[in-house]
């Protein structure tokens, strides 16, 4: 009986202990299927895009336009226009004729001084008659003729009579020969450039020229005064069209323009263009004024991530404080792209994705 007991004993605890070692076993399958299950149900998050920075000098931007380098209302003296050889818009070059201008008053100025040479050369005439005559006179008289003392006085008188004659008659040619060449006169260009003729309802006509050559004038403020130079290098970019030129600072007024105001003086600077760009068109002038300057968060134990084919480089570099910023000496170009703010987990050459 005692036997039997234990037998059953015995056959409990195995069954018991098989029951623990299947639900140990099923918890097990259970555990490993959920965290396989979640490993393969977890979303995939994209990597999260990085701000980058491009790299640029500090630089000033003056607002502008594009003038000519000269520019002058031509002067058409009183009188009736003739023979205008040009109309708007024409390319001219310096000292080519455009029109005359005929003088009516001249022309009667000419016949006043036709009339008053001729006379002058009638009395010079006379004089010349008078002085052959006396010298005819004298030479019949004898050598003791008490008349030849008179004669001689009368021819001296008349010779001198007759020089003052002679020059009152070149005096009177030479009026006339003006009177002549300012009868009509020659309006011709100033400067090589192109016209813009304005018609008048009167019939008159009023000539600007500007010349061919072409600048970008801008304003620079009294606080930025300083901060250029004539010779300074500057980029000349046309707003609409986006026609750039690099050139130099050729002009900086001293004198405060037009625009300023009582607390904010504004002077004129200028640089010279090449073609390209239009007459009034509006520019931006700018002036780079010191080194790259990238911002203090991009730098990391004296390195940078520069972005090369979408992976983050780094990049030892040179640089001093500058304000917020700090201006890089050695180690960047202008344009190259670095992360903005980079975490202490970027690696050397990992892939990023960045902002464009």
């Amino acid at each position: 009986m005692m036997k039997n007991r234990q037998n059953k004993h015995k056959g409990i605890s195995q069954r018991l202990v098989i029951i623990g070692i299947g639900v140990l076993a099923v918890i097990v399958v259970t555990i490993i299927f959920f965290v396989t299950q979640q490993k393969q149900t977890k979303p995939t998050t994209a990597p999260a895009t990085l701000t980058t920075y491009q790299v640029k000098r500090h630089e000033l931007r003056l607002s502008g336009q594009v003038q000519a380098v000269r520019s002058q209302k031509i002067d058409i003296p009183e009188g009736t226009v003739q023979n205008l050889t040009v109309k708007n818009g024409d390319t001219v070059a310096e000292g080519q004729q455009l029109l005359t201008v005929y003088h009516p008053d001249v022309q009667q100025k000419i016949a006043t001084a036709t009339q008053s040479l001729a006379k002058q050369q009638r009395s010079q005439k006379q004089l010349d008659d008078q002085i052959n005559q006396l010298k005819t006179s004298l030479n019949q008289l004898a050598a003791d003729d008490p008349q030849k003392s008179e004669i001689q006085s009368q021819l001296t008188e008349a010779q001198n009579n007759r020089q003052d004659a002679a020059a009152s008659v070149d005096q009177a040619t030479q009026e006339l020969n003006q009177l002549q060449q300012d009868l009509n006169t020659a309006v011709k260009a100033p400067f090589a450039g192109r016209l813009y003729i304005d018609y008048q309802s009167n019939g008159s006509q009023s000539i600007t020229e500007t010349s061919s050559d072409m600048e970008a004038v801008g304003e620079v403020s009294e606080f930025d005064y300083n901060d250029v130079k004539v010779g300074q290098s500057a980029t000349v970019q046309a707003l609409s069209t986006k026609t750039k030129q690099t050139t130099a600072i050729d002009f900086i007024s001293s004198d405060p323009a037009k625009s300023s105001k009582p607390n904010l003086a504004k002077y004129e600077v200028t640089a010279k263009l090449d073609q390209g760009f239009l007459n009034g068109q509006s520019v931006s002038i700018i002036l780079p004024l010191g080194g790259l300057e990238i911002p203090k968060t991009a730098v990391r134990q004296g390195a940078v991530y520069k972005v090369v084919n979408g992976r983050a480089v780094r990049t030892k570099i040179t640089y001093t404080k500058k304000d917020n910023m700090y201006e890089v000496t050695e180690g960047l170009d202008s344009g190259d792209r670095i992360l903005q703010s980079p975490t202490k987990s970027i690696k050397n050459g990992a892939k990023v994705t960045v902002d464009d």
